[in-house]
């Protein structure tokens, strides 16, 4: 089968690169596209954690979805500390919070200034986010209540002002109050609006509110329910909560997962473009195996014949060209999955993403194209039956 195949393909090259390239394109496409897709979900689930799964954040004001963006249309300074305290005491279907605030101090050490972004958070946060260190410990809760000037410096923040990654120890100056280094975060990444996360710099919440701030408000509260399941009901807990305590509507209850709703969309929009360029182009494909074989077939009458006459079964040459469609679909699945698999590779290098090899979506690919390659060749390798040796020899 092999012989008779590769000495046709020797006769006809173009005519089966051709057939090979459409099914190539078809695999490459699809292998790209889903790789490229679940290496970026790699990124996400890496960058945010848990917060993308069923995190719910507690907003000062109103915020919607518009148009696949999410606005904040007004803002209350109504939030406080006590409210995310209640929280985590009346809510059963709770099991961490995190209140947070976002402040700008000037950040030194040594006469470097650097420009970072600095986050009043609770120990929850560690949980919640699902980071990790790389050095020391995370805040606590005695350096919350004690309002204690310690800080956990994002991995560049520290590579930057001390030129290495664990400076555990040393202080960093905020505006001009010294804090004291407890620890360092894991390198992270950028998060999906593109924030560099690895310059941050983590300090008690209370330090940030009441020393740098000097303010009674916060700028909202990561809540984690107890599970997936208990998503809905703590959200309905947490904002009948605040509705108590405030007495009017003034703060917003979102998932993490709606406020990233944007990115979300162009991933999905993302997966199901691939998806309907890979229809076509594996379509493409299968047109040109059903072409290039059906043509086979009638150039290869004699050949047919010959074997017939000889005692060659009906189903020997029923499965040849069964075989030679599916060898062809195969052949060009190859081609097509070593090409995605190193742009893959290469775009999660240079884009600083986690290395995701696409074995998966290679080894899906595989079983379309031999699929393909079987329907493909049913048609030719029927025909290829109808004729009778007696009439193609006498013809000849």
């Amino acid at each position: 089968m092999m012989g008779a195949l590769l000495a046709y393909a020797r006769e006809n090259k173009k005519r089966f690169l051709l057939s090979l390239i459409g099914v190539s394109i078809g695999v490459f496409v699809l292998t790209l596209m889903l790789g490229i897709t679940n290496a970026m979900k790699l990124k996400v689930e890496r960058v945010i954690g848990k917060m993308g799964s069923y995190v719910l954040v507690v907003l000062p004001g109103e915020v919607k979805n518009l148009g696949g963006r999410t606005i904040q249309l007004s803002f209350y300074p109504t939030l406080t500390l006590t409210d995310a305290e209640a929280i985590r005491e009346k809510c059963p279907d709770v099991s961490a919070v995190s209140p947070f605030k976002k402040v700008s101090p000037n950040v030194h050490y040594g006469g470097k200034s650097i420009s970072a972004s600095v986050r009043g958070v609770s120990p929850d946060y560690l949980k919640i986010s699902g980071h990790l260190l790389l050095c020391g410990r995370f805040l606590t809760g005695s350096d919350v209540k004690n309002i204690s000037q310690v800080a956990v410096l994002g991995f560049d923040v520290a590579r930057k002002l001390y030129g290495k990654t664990c400076p555990v120890g040393k202080t960093i100056y905020l505006f001009n109050a010294p804090y004291r280094i407890v620890g360092v975060m894991e390198k992270i990444g950028t998060d999906l609006s593109g924030e560099n996360l690895d310059d941050r710099v983590y300090i008690p919440i209370t330090s940030a509110v009441k020393r740098i701030s000097n303010v009674d408000y916060i700028d909202g509260i990561y809540v984690l329910p107890v599970s997936l399941e208990s998503f809905k009901a703590a959200k309905e807990e947490v904002y009948s909560l605040l509705l108590k305590r405030h007495g009017k509507k003034d703060f917003s209850v979102n998932s993490y997962a709606d406020l990233v709703n944007t990115q979300k969309q162009a991933m999905e929009i993302f997966t199901k473009l691939s998806i309907i360029v890979s229809v076509i182009s594996f379509g493409v494909g299968a047109l040109g195996i059903l072409a290039v074989m059906t043509l086979s077939v009638y150039e290869r009458l004699v050949e047919i014949g010959v074997r017939r006459a000889f005692g060659a079964p009906r189903s020997a040459i029923f499965f040849q060209f069964l075989f030679e469609s599916a060898f062809l679909s195969l052949t060009g699945a190859s081609a097509g999955v070593v090409l995605a698999v190193i742009v893959v590779s290469s775009i999660s290098v240079f884009a600083a993403w986690p290395v995701y090899f696409p074995l998966k979506e290679a080894v899906f690919s595989f079983i379309l194209s031999f699929l393909i390659g079987l329907f493909s060749g049913i048609y030719p390798a029927v025909r290829a039956l109808s004729f009778e040796p007696r009439e193609i020899l006498n013809e000849e």
